[in-house]
């Protein structure tokens, strides 16, 4: 059951992020997975309830997204670079994780508990950039921005690595 529910999840987040926030309907769902629209409303009965679970699925790819670039980050540092990368990555045009949260963002306008976890992906995804860089004395970010600047144009770094190579999977 809990597969079922994860293939519809993952088909509907795919379909925001590739189709937008109105393709995504209990019926063209099911209709993309090939199961009766039942099926769907089974678990999901409402399209709130869709949405919300969207939501989650999302969290969970972020999540899933940032430990992967903080695979090897043994620095703040470190920590700070994957978080930018992959920053960038989820901005890049055609990101389908940037148009869910978009989607997600309008969708929510109507409902608070969805804005609640709306508000709570935004932070995951936001707030670690933010935390490093109010925390860190501004000569350390300079100092930082030299080392990525020099590992830049010097050799390759693993982040560097990281960037060409990830396709994230928001």
């Amino acid at each position: 059951m809990k597969e079922r529910r994860q293939t519809i999840l993952a088909t509907a987040y795919g379909m925001m992020g590739t189709k937008g926030l109105e393709a995504v309907h209990a019926r063209t769902v099911a209709a993309e997975i090939g199961i009766n629209h039942a099926t769907v409303h089974y678990y999901f009965p409402k399209r709130s309830d869709l949405l919300m679970g969207i939501a989650d699925y999302a969290m969970s790819i972020l999540q899933d997204d940032r430990a992967r670039f903080h695979e090897g980050a043994s620095t703040v540092a470190d920590r700070f670079q994957g978080d930018v990368l992959l920053a960038e990555a989820y901005s890049r045009k055609g990101s389908r994780f940037f148009r869910v949260l978009c989607g997600l963002f309008v969708a929510s306008a109507q409902d608070p508990a969805l804005k609640k976890k709306v508000k709570a992906l935004w932070a995951a995804w936001s707030e670690p950039i933010a935390k490093v860089a109010g925390d860190v004395a501004p000569a350390t970010l300079f100092g930082l921005g030299f080392a990525c600047q020099t590992a830049e144009t010097a050799a390759p770094s693993k982040f560097e690595s990281a960037r060409n190579t990830f396709s994230p999977s928001g």
